[in-house]
């Protein structure tokens, strides 16, 4: 027995001086590695250095979206109750964090004593430069005094403990203006809304990294992985347009009124958006305030669902994400698509009684309780804003050609928006088209297109048929401001000649200058235009979306402008189109010198 034990206890050494040796090895050859693991792990020895979020920047330069730099302040409670070497912190740091910030004493003291094991307490965020410079010059001086100071009078009291994280806080300098265009970035680097949800990996960057280590020396270095920032937008947006039109649709709003107003101002020769607004706004830089829609009582009442539908409603872009029925501002595209296929040559006349029977079916025109348009050309029947016509130009062009040219001009489709959360709307099918519906699908009615899908259609018409893709970015920039890429218009297809294009605009043109947009002009200038009253469902309600779509200048347009009120508070909604032409107008005549838009030529 003795020499099994003698023998089992030898086999143990010899493993145990096996490991030393191993252990020595390792301690040798990657010592300094694993101390930098180690340490690399240790929250007082490595930080994440923030990115700044690139920023968003109108077509002139002027900032949409900025990304300021901001402190948290950081707190070490076991250092400042340290009493090592007989120095004193508490009172010292005390007095200097109620001086700098105005914070309770009392408060703070009880925070330090609680966590008096940790080392790292966020205890303030996002402070400003100044509040950070305030007391970092406040400490610099202090400790100075108290250094010159004999210990019993206070020679031994420092400031320690305190020190300043760097982040960054988004800030939207003109609040809610184009926020349905901007959107709002969250501090999880995710986005809502708009292109800041759209090129959202565009606009974060990457964290850098500080992390210390032990050299061979056992002293600690550190090493910095910097951080990468992220690209700046230049956006197509015009923040002056954008301003003139949020002003006449907030006055229309303050006036008359209605459910919604929203408006597009485009450049028809490069799909670029100048200004796209609504009236149903937020705060960017408060964005979950719902106080603007609902009283202090209703918000108090909502649950987390009903609060996230009401943030949902007031985030939602009408104009690129609801549907509706066009109206009348549907017309130039079923004439465009008669003249195109040839069941049109521009010279036909029409009889309007008032209606149309088709099939068991009377389907009125507005100028039904007035016996009807009587004979007419297709200028005054786009003066008139005639359905009778239309009706009959919709039967002769057919289900087929009339589908395949919606399709053509962007109907039932994404138009390519660099925007979140578009819509394509609802057509119908030629298969299951019958009269009754080509009828009313001719002058608008019983299908549904968005805003922007008709604004980029309507581009189309009256720029000799060149069909460009719809954007808001023009160019992507690095933090030095330097271009890295530019967004050139896209050129997606053609979808009428220039000889219908020519056409259409005279017949357009008239409409401003004798027919329903008259109120429209604006002068100067050559206008030409279409207005649009569709009939909202159920039928016969007075509930009406009332609307105008126009350019300038008649020859080679410049600019369109689409405007679009949805159930106005007026007696009789059908009856509006004036109110809204000229609201359009007064768009325009603030808008136009701005942009230097080309005047008529003087007679």
């Amino acid at each position: 027995m003795q020499e099994k034990l003698a023998i089992t206890v030898l086999v143990i050494m010899l493993a145990l001086f096996a490991l030393v040796l191993v252990l020595y090895n390792l301690v040798k050859s990657k010592g300094e590695s694993y101390n930098q693991i180690v340490l690399s792990h240790q929250d007082y020895e490595s930080r994440t250095i923030p990115y700044k979020r690139g920023n968003i920047i109108d077509r002139n330069g002027t900032y949409l979206a900025i990304s300021e730099k901001v402190y948290n302040l950081v707190v070490d409670p076991k250092q400042i109750l340290d009493t090592e070497e007989n120095y004193q912190y508490l009172d010292a740091t005390l007095d200097a964090l109620v001086e700098c910030f105005g914070y309770k004493r009392d408060e703070l003291q009880a925070m330090i004593e609680e966590k008096k094991d940790s080392q790292y307490v966020i205890y303030a965020k996002q402070l400003p430069a100044e509040d950070k410079e305030k007391f970092e010059t406040y400490e610099k001086d202090k400790n100075k005094e108290y250094r010159a100071l004999p210990t019993e009078e206070g020679g031994n009291q420092r400031i320690t403990g305190v020190w300043f994280e760097e982040e960054y806080k988004r800030t939207y300098p003109y609040n809610e203006l184009a926020c349905n265009v901007v959107g709002f970035a969250l501090k999880d680097g995710n986005a809502s809304g708009g292109v800041e949800q759209y090129y959202n990996d565009i606009l974060n960057g990457v964290s850098g990294r500080e992390y210390g280590y032990l050299n061979g020396d056992s002293n600690v270095e550190r090493t910095v992985k910097p951080a990468q920032n992220g690209k700046t937008l230049e956006l197509t947006i015009d923040v002056n347009i954008q301003k003139i039109v949020q002003k006449y649709l907030d006055e229309w709003q303050a006036g008359i009124g209605s459910n919604l107003a929203a408006a597009i101002v485009m450049d028809p020769n490069s799909g670029e958006i100048l200004a796209m607004d609504t009236t149903t706004r937020y705060n960017l830089n408060d964005p979950y305030n719902l106080s603007t829609y609902y009283t202090d009582e209703e918000i108090q009442a909502m649950d987390e669902k009903a609060k996230s539908e009401a943030w949902y409603k007031m985030w939602r872009n009408f104009c690129v994400s609801d549907t509706f029925e066009p109206g009348s501002t549907i017309k130039p595209f079923t004439v465009a698509t008669g003249l195109e296929i040839g069941a049109l040559k521009g010279d036909e006349t029409y009889y309007c009684g008032g209606s149309l029977q088709i099939d068991e079916w009377e389907i009125k025109c507005i100028s039904y309780d007035n016996g009807g348009h009587g004979q007419q050309n297709l200028t005054q029947v786009m003066e008139n804003s005639c359905n009778v016509a239309l009706m009959q130009i919709g039967l002769a062009i057919g289900p087929e050609e009339f589908c395949k040219y919606q399709s053509i001009f962007g109907f039932g489709q994404y138009t390519g928006i660099d925007l979140p959360g578009e819509a394509v709307g609802i057509l119908q099918s030629p298969d299951g088209m019958i009269k009754t519906d080509l009828a009313t699908n001719s002058f608008g009615q019983n299908f549904n297109v968005t805003m922007l899908q008709l604004a980029t259609g309507f581009c189309s018409l009256i720029n000799g048929g060149d069909y460009y893709e719809p954007h808001l970015v023009k160019a992507i920039q690095d933090e030095n401001g330097n271009v890295i890429q530019t967004i050139d218009p896209v050129l997606e297809k053609k979808t009428i000649s220039k000889e219908t294009s020519d056409k259409l605009k005279s017949y357009m043109y008239s409409v401003v200058q004798n027919g329903s947009g008259r109120y429209a002009q604006v002068e100067g200038y050559d206008i030409g235009g279409k207005t649009g009253t569709a009939e909202k469902l159920p039928r016969g309600e007075n509930k009406n979306v009332v609307s105008f779509i126009g350019y300038a200048p008649q020859e080679n347009p410049e600019i369109m402008i689409y405007v679009v009120i949805d159930e106005p508070n007026a007696p009789d909604q059908s009856a509006t189109s004036s109110l809204i032409s000229q609201l359009a107008s007064d768009i325009m005549a603030e808008a136009f010198p701005y942009l230097n838009i080309t005047k008529a030529p003087a007679e």
